[in-house]
């Protein structure tokens, strides 16, 4: 699956965007969401914004420790740079995301430091 869709993703294949927030909709056991994520981001598609917010909002126990799977869908939603998107990334923020997580959102929204966030600290290196 990921294979064609990195075929398509630089095709700009009408329709892909759709029919990969559909198959990440689907939690389909096995498949590398991050690969797919990184293509919707890639081919911009804004329409997305929301199967990957939900999508990771299921994950996220999954994800760690690195959280690679945050990583690529709040570099996605940076790229769409929509309102919906950034509400997303804001909400990421929040203290009930893995301090990881609501560091990189923060970044991705150059808020950081507006927030107090000590990198250190978030990311485990202190």
């Amino acid at each position: 699956m990921e294979r064609l869709a990195n075929l398509a993703a630089p095709l700009a294949a009408p329709g892909l965007g759709e029919v990969l927030c559909s198959i990440i909709e689907r939690d389909i056991s096995g498949l590398n969401t991050e690969d797919l994520v990184e293509i919707l981001g890639d081919i911009g598609a804004s329409e997305a914004a929301g199967s990957i917010f939900r999508m990771l909002q299921r994950r996220i126990a999954f994800d760690k420790p690195a959280y690679w799977l945050a990583q690529k869908s709040i570099l996605a939603l940076s790229e769409f740079g929509t309102e919906e998107a950034d509400e997303y990334l804001r909400d990421m923020t929040r203290s009930d995301w893995p301090d990881p997580v609501r560091w990189h959102a923060a970044v991705a929204l150059c808020v950081e430091d507006d927030l107090g966030f000590d990198e250190d600290r978030m990311l485990g290196h202190s």
